[in-house]
């Protein structure tokens, strides 16, 4: 009989879709227009599909809702999980039509699933690959493409993304939409490029995502400027430790208040996050 650490010694990406999510459920059928999947075994009642290190997995509750859905996965399966890629809905109030990537957890709060001042593992080798695979898969569509700083839940024990349709509810049905987030998943790697952690700015992250987008780099936890008064040296340890270890970080100087830059980037060399600029970076 396998022991419990052999019968996980498999490691695959775990995608996870919801049926309370139109969106979801929209970027799960373009994925099974992709040839290749077959099923294997099931989880909370539905089919698991497998398509080579990908295994697609259906939850019947709004994935903020699915605390440590990776850990009850992976018994089920009898396979590790290097990452969970949520494919989820976007909403927002400014109602422009966006295509969004980010890591998930809570610098304060979590009135959005989750636990309160606790980030997830984030993934910045493939949560940056899927940000310029999708940058390149919508090309002509009428979506902007952006990193999220991080937020919301669930509580996970693995390392993290959502990929999101946005920003109303008439837009989670486009198919050419979910077509470039499909193809986005399907291609995500690890590149190996330098993590680096990211700090200021708005929440949708523009100078992050024209950095991912220009630089050999792997981004993994960022904080708006919204987030800054949580950034003690405990959060920082977060951060740096749940990015893959990040010893770097990028801010966003021109986005943020001065007194607030030289704080943080003190605080930041004093738990061995260094300050780098993007010139410091390989362009891609």
């Amino acid at each position: 009989m396998l022991s419990s650490a052999s019968a996980l010694r498999v490691a695959v990406k775990l995608i996870v879709t919801s049926a309370e999510d139109p969106a979801s459920m929209n970027i799960r059928a373009r994925l099974l227009e992709r040839p290749g999947w077959t099923e294997r075994g099931a989880f909370n009642g539905h089919p698991v599909l497998a398509k080579d290190d990908f295994r697609m997995v259906q939850v019947d509750r709004i994935h903020l809702e699915e605390d440590f859905v990776d850990d009850r996965a992976a018994s089920a399966l009898g396979e590790k999980v290097e990452a969970v890629i949520f494919a989820s809905r976007h909403r927002a109030e400014s109602r422009i039509p966006t295509l969004t990537v980010h890591p998930i957890g809570n610098y304060s709060a979590a009135e959005f699933g989750g636990r309160p001042g606790t980030l997830c593992r984030a993934a910045p080798q493939l949560m940056t690959s899927a940000l310029r695979n999708l940058a390149a898969n919508a090309k002509g569509l009428d979506f902007d493409v952006s990193f999220e700083t991080t937020h919301h839940g669930p509580a996970l024990s693995s390392p993290a993304f959502f990929i999101e349709i946005g920003s109303y509810e008439e837009l989670w049905g486009r198919e050419d939409a979910a077509n470039a987030i499909a193809d986005s998943i399907l291609a995500v790697k690890d590149e190996s490029h330098p993590v680096i952690v990211c700090v200021g700015g708005g929440h949708y992250a523009p100078r992050f995502t024209e950095v991912a987008l220009s630089h050999k780099v792997a981004i993994g936890h960022m904080a708006a400027n919204y987030a800054l008064d949580s950034l003690d040296a405990g959060m920082i340890d977060q951060m740096a430790q749940r990015s893959e270890g990040a010893k770097k970080v990028y801010f966003h100087k021109k986005g943020m208040p001065k007194p607030a830059y030289r704080t943080l980037r003190e605080r930041f060399a004093e738990r061995g996050v260094a300050e780098l600029s993007s010139s410091d970076l390989e362009p891609l």
